[in-house]
């Protein structure tokens, strides 16, 4: 038989046919009970001719007709057996469907087929069981074409192309068919197994997955065509499919990803597990489909271990899902042409464990996190022409405890119905914005590194106006740096001090008068204890805070006096009594007369702004971090914008 209508030429050969019919009569058929029997031979070439010797398939239908009428039976009952049919030579037809070239499906059938016309249509039911050995399926679309292999019993198609998909084994036990008109199909299948498989997912240079192809779209309807009569009967609802357990073992899936540069590829092995009972149809009026559960085990790359666990309805219409996923230990360097293609820099070493949690609602809200631990990432030097460069060593000298442990999670929601929806990117955009992070938000990063949440912005320490002391918030900030600075070694800390005249004039004159007055008492204090005993002077030292590792405190009690003894030795033009000697004035009065005394420049400016620096770097040193990673930056005494305030500012770099 040929058939040279098809656009690819269908050619089948039975040279071995026997058909046997009872019951025939001249005038008038009823009951017609037969037997067909035939064997098939495989061809593998176009042409249709057969390769090498013998038959390897068989075809054995026995039951009856009844009721024949025109040639058409009102009924037909059938025992079928199929055994190892050469299912790829329906190639031609099935590309009407599929998009890929079947160069070999080896499959059989045992069971029983009914068959009844009606008025409104005719009735169809299969009942048994099938299995499709040996399949493999290329196709063009997704590889250039691969050289031919002399393989007999292997369909020589025209179109060529790599693997696409292959498997030795597909059982599926208790299959039911049922056709009628105006119902919807129902298919189910009791038991399936399918073993030792490959498939190939390739994503192309636009983004779009390969097996979104494999289906063709229905032709459209030819120009100038018929339209619907009026009043026709309503289309045919959705067929109702209903899947058993089914059950994997052998598999392996290469991934090959085109839209980066170079290249990624990866090799998905041992992949084997168990999908429980499914069905397209909802579990009650109105309610989504029931979820059923799955679990695969695997190895990526012959060495990182893969787990799959939850629940999922690969019929659900609208998608849903509840699975989770674990990879461990995964080697790196063959994801550099992501890290290329994202953040400009390759991976030289490292290793990733994945924990995925992803929750898809019937609405096509998706829910996710995922958590990514990375072990001894190192990366390579800037790649020249990347689409982005980015500072991932600094991130990496950020998240990385003092054992180079990276632990980060990176939620992802949004919905699966916008077309521009991408899993793949939304986890790559998010991880592109914690390395931003390292630049424009540094301490935030380290903060939700520690688990604070990164909420605490610590870039600046504050400073009262005119002053070089650290207030209590302010160390109690420099102590979280501290500590995070102690886990992550590779970190650099440059503190430079800042101050500006036009904004701390007054406080600076203010601030230097307390310390000539801190100064009077601590040589008011020395001068009375001169002829005291050396104990005597060391406990007035220590009171007075003249030692070095001690402040001097003014009491209000103590100011006043102290206030005037400065006063009176000031080099100052003081007002005078009526005998021309200095009036005694108001402490308020003596405080402004002393203060228009005081006369702050550039110079003092710039040594507020060096103290500033220097007492938060000898804070943070006292608190056992090596001085060989803390630096002083040059002092600013100007700029900052309106909303400056008196600060150091802190900044953190990779070492």
């Amino acid at each position: 038989f040929a058939d040279a209508a098809q656009a690819q030429r269908a050619a089948l050969a039975l040279p071995v046919v026997s058909l046997t019919l009872r019951g025939c009569a001249k005038d008038a058929w009823g009951r017609l009970r037969f037997r067909l029997a035939a064997r098939v031979p495989v061809p593998a070439a176009a042409a249709g001719t057969a390769v090498g010797s013998g038959f390897a398939d068989s075809v054995d239908a026995r039951g009856e007709l009844s009721a024949l009428a025109g040639g058409v039976p009102a009924s037909a009952r059938a025992t079928l057996l199929l055994k190892d049919l050469p299912a790829h030579l329906l190639d031609p037809y099935l590309k009407e469907v599929l998009n890929v070239d079947v160069q070999k499906a080896q499959t059989s059938f045992r069971g029983d087929v009914a068959y009844d016309a009606a008025a409104n249509g005719p009735r169809l039911r299969i009942r048994g069981d099938a299995t499709v050995d040996d399949f493999r399926a290329s196709s063009a679309a997704t590889e250039q074409a691969a050289p031919r292999r002399a393989l007999a019993m292997v369909r020589d198609g025209a179109g060529g192309g790599r693997p696409l998909l292959n498997w030795k084994s597909l059982s599926l036990r208790g299959v039911d068919i049922a056709v009628a008109p105006d119902s919807a199909t129902q298919v189910s299948v009791d038991q399936t197994s399918l073993g030792d498989f490959f498939a190939r997912i390739v994503l192309d240079e636009g983004g779009r997955l390969n097996l979104q192809d494999v289906t063709r779209a229905p032709a459209p309807a030819a120009a100038g065509s018929a339209p619907t009569a009026a009043g026709s009967a309503a289309p045919k609802p959705p067929a109702i499919v209903r899947f058993g357990p089914i059950a994997v073992a052998g598999g392996r899936i290469n991934f090959n990803d085109r839209f980066v540069r170079p290249n990624y590829t990866a090799n998905l092995s041992e992949l084997a597990g168990r999908l429980g009972a499914f069905s397209s149809q909802g579990a009650g009026a109105g309610q989504p489909p029931q979820l059923a559960d799955i679990e695969l085990r695997g190895r990526v790359e012959g060495s990182a271990s893969l787990e799959i666990t939850g629940k999922l309805n690969p019929l659900a219409k609208p998608l849903a899902l509840d699975i989770a996923a674990k990879v461990r230990d995964l080697e790196l360097p063959p994801l550099s042409p992501y890290t290329t293609k994202y953040a400009g820099h390759g991976i030289e070493r490292g290793k990733m464990s994945v924990d995925l949690a992803y929750v898809v609602r019937p609405d096509g809200q998706l829910t996710a996190s995922n958590r990514i631990v990375l072990n001894q990432i190192v990366f390579g030097d800037p790649i020249a022409g990347a689409p982005a460069s980015l500072p991932v060593k600094l991130a990496v000298a950020l998240l990385a405890d003092r054992n180079g442990v990276i632990d980060i999670d990176l939620p992802v929601s949004g919905s699966i119905n916008d077309p521009q929806f991408s899993i793949g990117g939304l986890i790559w955009k998010a991880l592109g914005n914690v390395v931003v992070r390292a630049v424009t938000a540094p301490f935030s990063l380290l903060a939700s590194a520690l688990g604070g949440g990164g909420s605490s912005e610590a870039s600046a320490i504050e400073f009262a106006p005119g002053t070089a002391t650290l207030a209590p918030a302010a160390q109690a900030s420099l102590d979280k740096i501290a500590a995070a600075l102690a886990e992550r070694p590779q970190l650099i800390m440059t503190v430079t001090g800042e101050s500006r005249l036009e904004v701390e004039r007054e406080a600076w004159k203010k601030e230097r008068l307390q310390q000539i007055v801190r100064a009077e008492k601590r040589r008011a204090g020395l001068g009375s204890s001169a002829s005291a005993s050396p104990s005597a002077s060391a406990a007035a030292g220590a009171v007075s805070g003249a030692t070095p590792a001690a402040e001097t405190v003014v009491s209000a009690a103590e100011y006043p006096e102290l206030l005037k003894a400065v006063y009176r030795r000031a080099d100052i033009v003081k007002p005078k009594n009526a005998v021309g000697l200095a009036q005694d004035l108001p402490v308020a009065e003596m405080e402004a007369l002393l203060l228009a005394s005081i006369s702050v420049g550039d110079e003092a400016m710039q040594q507020l702004a060096v103290r500033r620096g220097v007492a938060v770097r000898d804070y943070l040193a006292g608190k056992q971090l090596p001085t060989s990673r803390l630096f002083l930056g040059a002092p600013k005494t100007g700029g900052g914008g309106e909303s400056w305030t008196p600060r150091a500012d802190l900044k953190l770099t990779a070492g």
